[in-house]
């Protein structure tokens, strides 16, 4: 597993997705302009319940951090051919508690695919650990059905598209590395979409910071100011990027549709690049609250097997526009 370590935190019992640079690109160009109002698709999920969209329209953008990761290299240029419309928020508990009871799926942690259970949070122990109690459903600790669902592998995201793709007659994906990416920037040129300013992450992210540092007093969070949040956020708690995404920057990593290769930068082509055509791990990106805010940069990336689930890694979904 690439990059399963922790991020300017120290001294847990178990290691969490990071994937931690330093300064921003000493070039880049915009992604795209930024919506002034953002175009909004809503599908009915049944019983009153939606999925918020935005379309994302196509552009070009310069991807990767030429001062980051040996992975974020080579700074390069991507167009995105098509506009597609990516998820506003990250798919909550509620949605995949509907997806799951609508179809009777039991997900890998629940069927103890590569391992028993999930990683959760043991309150009597004060410790991260993996167990077969833990799952989507039992993370321990406190998640409403507005928080984004954690625990679910890439395999368990790729069967709620399959199934709102039946539903809707259309097809619902990840969206890829470069897509996410691009909509993650939405037109802008800085470490983040909020600017180069680190503190600024409190207001546009769920990160390890004070109020992090507060519940875990033996480690230590990246910034001094403080989002409210110690563990996962509802989502949408936070200010949208301008192309007015929710939580792209920290609360839970986002898997996407890519295989993962460390060296794929140097030969990825430029409209359109959906990644190596084979490979053992998958994407994710955006970061999470365990993470620093610098491992949740717009460049940041790791990745893991399709069967691997953390509570701190989740999903938003994309479907292209006709």
């Amino acid at each position: 597993m690439k990059n399963w370590i922790i991020c300017c935190v120290a001294g847990i019992t178990i290691t969490l997705a990071a994937g931690c640079g330093t300064r921003p690109p000493s070039e880049q160009q915009n992604a795209g302009k930024a919506l002034a109002v953002p175009v909004q698709k809503t599908i009915e999920l049944g019983g009153g319940m939606k999925l918020e969209m935005v379309w994302i329209p196509a552009g070009s953008f310069v991807m990767g951090d030429d001062m980051g990761l040996d992975d974020e290299k080579p700074v390069h240029k991507v167009t995105i051919a098509n506009p597609f419309y990516l998820g506003q928020y990250e798919v909550t508990v509620e949605q995949f508690r509907w997806f799951v009871e609508a179809t009777g799926y039991a997900t890998d942690a629940e069927k103890g695919t590569g391992f028993q259970g999930a990683f959760g949070w043991n309150r009597d122990t004060k410790e991260f650990k993996m167990n077969e109690k833990y799952s989507w459903r039992n993370t321990g600790f406190a998640q409403s059905d507005a928080h984004p669902v954690v625990n679910v592998s890439w395999n368990d995201a790729m069967e709620f598209c399959k199934w709102l793709s039946r539903k809707e007659g259309k097809t619902y994906r990840l969206p890829t590395e470069a897509e996410w990416e691009y909509a993650c920037r939405a037109g802008t040129t800085t470490r983040y979409s909020h600017g180069n300013d680190s503190e600024g992450s409190a207001k546009a992210g769920n990160v390890a910071d004070a109020a992090f540092e507060a519940q875990f007093r033996e480690l230590k969070g990246e910034i001094k100011a403080s989002d409210g949040f110690a563990y996962t956020s509802p989502v949408g708690s936070f200010l949208p990027n301008p192309f007015g995404l929710y939580d792209m920057h920290g609360n839970v990593w986002e898997w996407c549709a890519d295989w993962f290769d460390v060296a794929y930068y140097a030969q990825s082509p430029t409209n359109d690049p959906g990644g190596p055509a084979t490979g053992e791990e998958r994407v994710y990106r955006g970061g999470g609250w365990f993470n620093c805010a610098r491992g949740c940069r717009s460049a940041s990336r790791s990745a893991s097997l399709p069967e691997n689930r953390h509570l701190t890694l989740g999903f938003r979904v994309a479907v292209t526009a006709e």
